[in-house]
């Protein structure tokens, strides 16, 4: 691969922190008479939370809260839940230090809101480590759209088809992938299979693995 960069997702490829968004939102949804799954949680998985909020007012509605209450709630209960239970991915560090050694650009593109980021950088101690750290928080379109990945690239003075992403959900790799970007993609267990994942350029068991994409 000819690649000047790597583009890391954040919540699920370095941090442990699906499992935390899905029973952060079991319980803030079900604060107004919402019943929720893991597979409904699974369903916008890699979306910005203000769209996560959108998405399921306009599928099923409550009332009691405004979407702007509930998404602060949310976010309240998940950065909570990060900073006692978070844990760094495996492989994460390592991986880090290869594409350091081989002089790559790095950076982190997340759906997640910035102050999340920053917990989670800080927790993880991973703060000095990325040249650009950029959230869709504030950017007119959350993935699957790419407009987060095509800003982080021109952000990092790269050319789109010179950057790796690493992902773990399918709204992640799409909007890598129309990016026009390669990719990485890295399933939780429940969906190493699944065939849309095929899509990826390459897809990994964990980021202990980073070294045979490259050949070695």
């Amino acid at each position: 691969m000819k690649i000047k960069a790597v583009i890391y997702d954040m919540d699920g490829v370095i941090i442990n922190s699906e499992p935390l968004w899905r029973e952060a939102e079991i319980a803030t949804f079900k604060t107004i008479g919402l019943n929720f799954t893991e597979e409904m949680c699974k369903e916008t998985m890699g979306m910005k939370l203000s769209e996560v909020i959108e998405y399921w007012h306009k599928k099923l509605g409550w009332t009691g809260k405004s979407m702007h209450e509930v998404e602060e709630d949310l976010l309240i209960h998940v950065t909570k839940l990060i900073s006692e239970k978070g844990i760094i991915l495996e492989g994460v560090e390592s991986s880090i230090r290869y594409f350091m050694s081989k002089k790559y650009s790095l950076a982190l593109a997340s759906s997640s809101p910035k102050s999340l980021i920053n917990t989670v950088l800080s927790k993880l101690n991973l703060n000095f480590y990325f040249s650009i750290v950029n959230s869709a928080e504030h950017l007119p379109y959350g993935k699957p759209h790419p407009e987060i990945y095509l800003k982080t690239a021109q952000d990092l003075n790269v050319a789109p088809d010179e950057c790796l992403v690493i992902e773990d959900s399918w709204n992640g790799l799409l909007a890598a992938k129309s990016a026009r970007m390669k990719t990485i993609v890295v399933p939780d267990v429940e969906n190493q299979n699944h065939p849309y994942f095929s899509i990826a350029d390459f897809k990994i068991n964990s980021l202990t693995e980073i070294k045979t994409v490259f050949g070695e």
